[in-house]
């Protein structure tokens, strides 16, 4: 069997039994592989660990249930956690609001629709941020700039990267297929490549079709942070399941700063 048809039926296997006590060494038998190479093709493959994909999804199938007037005490049991308030404190980390209030708003997320365009190829010259300790979501570490320490180059160096209108992007990159290791990657777009100060990296982009999505703007600088983690959700959550088109695992997608406003360009093929 074809390694993404593999792949296929272990998320079909997970969407079947969600409500039970999946572990990622079950998961590993139904693929075939073994334990450490299941984990790892899985983190490639998906962008974060098994561990973190099963809480998204309980989170995922827990909202629908939700939506359908289901018991949010008897919800919270079923997708796993002990108590209503762990549930309660993972679902408004997941989706920036307590259970109530989204059903309430009957899901609804305040995002512009997307626009669907070609972006040619270019460069950006970052810092190479390491990510949180132990296993965690890369959609919860979406906008992870927010609060970090830039202070390793100085504001003359990056200033010579810059041009009037630049753009600043962030995204988590996978750049080590044996060791699997991410980074988050944030820094300005530049015109030329000859120039990156010690501590920061040259990042390439390929060329490739885009869904673009403006996020909501905040009124300080930690609300856009959560709209941009907000947004991140709603594509993967909802956006896809919608449209006609699937994620581009080949290509990059990446957070996009420029002036006050913030976009998420997410690469697409059609389904």
């Amino acid at each position: 069997m074809r390694h993404a048809e593999t792949m296929e039926d272990v998320l079909r296997y997970i969407d079947e039994h969600i409500s039970q006590g999946l572990t990622a060494e079950e998961l590993a038998r139904v693929s075939g592989y073994s334990f450490y190479h299941f984990c790892h093709l899985f983190a490639i493959d998906m962008g974060l660990s098994v561990g973190a994909y099963l809480r998204r999804r309980r989170l995922e199938l827990a909202a629908g249930e939700i939506l359908q007037g289901g018991s949010i005490t008897e919800i919270s049991t079923k997708s796993g956690f002990e108590t209503p308030s762990g549930f309660s404190k993972a679902f408004r980390r997941h989706y920036g609001m307590a259970p109530t209030e989204y059903k309430s708003k009957k899901g609804e997320i305040d995002v512009m629709t997307s626009e669907i365009k070609y972006v040619e190829g270019f460069s950006a010259v970052g810092y190479c941020l390491a990510p949180p300790e132990g296993e965690f979501d890369v959609l919860d570490a979406s906008a992870y700039w927010l609060g970090k320490d830039f202070s390793s180059v100085s504001r003359a160096d990056y200033a010579k990267l810059t041009y009037p209108g630049y753009a600043e992007i962030g995204a988590w990159i996978h750049p080590d297929q044996v060791a699997g290791e991410f980074y988050y990657f944030f820094g300005p777009q530049v015109k030329e490549k000859s120039f990156i100060p010690d501590g920061m990296v040259l990042l390439d982009i390929p060329s490739a079709e885009y869904a673009v999505f403006l996020v909501p703007r905040g009124a300080s600088v930690e609300e856009v942070g959560a709209n941009v983690r907000k947004t991140w959700k709603y594509i993967f959550s909802e956006w896809f399941d919608q449209s006609e088109y699937q994620f581009d695992s080949a290509k990059i997608d990446f957070e996009y700063y420029l002036g006050k406003d913030a976009f998420i360009y997410v690469p697409v093929v059609k389904k």
